[in-house]
């Protein structure tokens, strides 16, 4: 994942991985949800769009918290930092005031 091979040069980098509680249905229901799309779709000819079963909300939820994310980071004067004992931390602090 790209996100990593900016860690190892000592850039902080978001990942995001998808939850299933689905909201209003529990976790089971999001778990079931992932099992059929694994074995319907996922890589097949069947893997296409479709409005009646797919639901973006809780991805526009994620680039909305990713979105203020990095406004608050653009705008802010402090630099995103390391937790101590972090391995990438080290190698950050060799280019970086």
């Amino acid at each position: 994942s790209d996100h990593f091979n900016f860690a190892k040069i000592g850039v902080p980098a978001l990942y995001l991985k998808v939850g299933s509680d689905f909201v209003g249905e529990g976790k089971d229901y999001g778990d079931q949800l992932k099992v059929t799309y694994v074995q319907k779709y996922y890589h097949q000819p069947s893997d296409q769009f479709d409005s009646s079963r797919m639901n973006f909300e809780g991805g526009v939820e994620d680039l909305k918290l990713l979105f203020q994310v990095g406004k608050r980071l653009s705008f802010g004067d402090e630099w995103p930092q390391w937790k101590e004992g972090s391995e990438f931390k080290g190698v950050r602090e060799t280019y970086m005031p």
